[in-house]
């Protein structure tokens, strides 16, 4: 082992802020972050053989597994979950930097490839519990429910990119709870989306109905939930300067669950259909 496996909590939040820090720095900033985390020590090689990164998600599910201990001095170092909470650090100072062109945009997709998230099979505590940005795919061999009109999608790691979004304080919250887990469309955009293209039938969300919000039926809800589950990849990318990086993905992309922001002439028939079916009231 290079480096240590017990740190204190004041360590912990050193150790977490630098990788917030590595995960958003242009690659020739990455290697003098990376020499600062291993004073620390730490050493992410001693953990994983995994080589194309890691982020603070990663650092945390170290800590839950009891492979890193937390120890302010005491005989008995401790777990995650046997502290109440440890101060999450202050936000990066620095400044972020604001993609301006299409090129600058690769590095980013980069990043987006190492944090790749299964809701069959993977846990939601691997989503950085931060803002930032995420990309929905389809699984292969999966399809968009069948309407009228049939959209035409781009790809990302081999796969077909419905619908980009951003959490502006917590993807896990946003991503994961919201979207997957919520069985309430009314506080979802992508689940409404999702649920008027199968056919499922609006009804309101709150019970004052004259607020218009709508969901759908609690049989209905649990079907989207099953088959968001099996059918949708989700890639995320933790980050500050979520709207900008929003901006690049759907101009890059052209997501056809995307109606807000997407201006583009390829899939605008279907946006439109897509968006009909919104705001029809069964």
């Amino acid at each position: 082992m290079k480096g240590k496996n017990t740190f204190t909590t004041l360590q912990i939040q050193t150790i977490k802020k630098l990788i917030a820090e590595k995960v958003i720095a242009p690659p020739d900033k990455q290697k003098g972050i990376r020499a600062k985390i291993r004073k620390v020590p730490f050493y992410y090689s001693d953990f994983s053989s995994k080589k194309d990164g890691y982020t603070v998600a990663d650092f945390e599910a170290l800590i839950r597994s009891g492979q890193i201990k937390i120890s302010d001095g005491d005989d008995k170092p401790t777990t995650i979950e046997t502290i109440k909470t440890i101060d999450k650090p202050k936000p990066v100072e620095t400044k972020v930097p604001v993609i301006q062109k299409f090129n600058g945009l690769n590095h980013y997709l980069d990043n987006f490839k190492a944090n790749r998230f299964d809701p069959k099979t993977n846990s939601e505590t691997i989503i950085a519990n931060s803002p930032g940005n995420y990309i929905l795919c389809l699984k292969k061999k999966s399809n968009l429910p069948t309407v009228s009109l049939k959209p035409i999608c781009t790809s990302f790691e081999g796969l077909q990119v419905i619908y980009t979004g951003i959490a502006s304080s917590s993807l896990r919250t946003r991503d994961f709870r919201q979207h997957f887990k919520s069985n309430n469309a009314g506080r979802s955009t992508l689940r409404k989306s999702l649920g008027v293209l199968f056919g499922y039938k609006q009804i309101p969300r709150d019970s004052d109905p004259t607020t218009g919000k709508t969901k759908f039926s609690s049989a209905d809800e649990q079907k989207l939930s099953e088959w968001m589950c099996d059918n949708l990849i989700m890639y995320f990318l933790p980050h500050l300067d979520f709207n900008n990086i929003e901006i690049e993905l759907i101009n890059h992309f052209n997501p056809p669950l995307n109606l807000k922001g997407n201006c583009n002439v390829i899939n605008f028939d279907f946006r439109q259909l897509l968006s009909t079916l919104r705001a029809k009231k069964n």
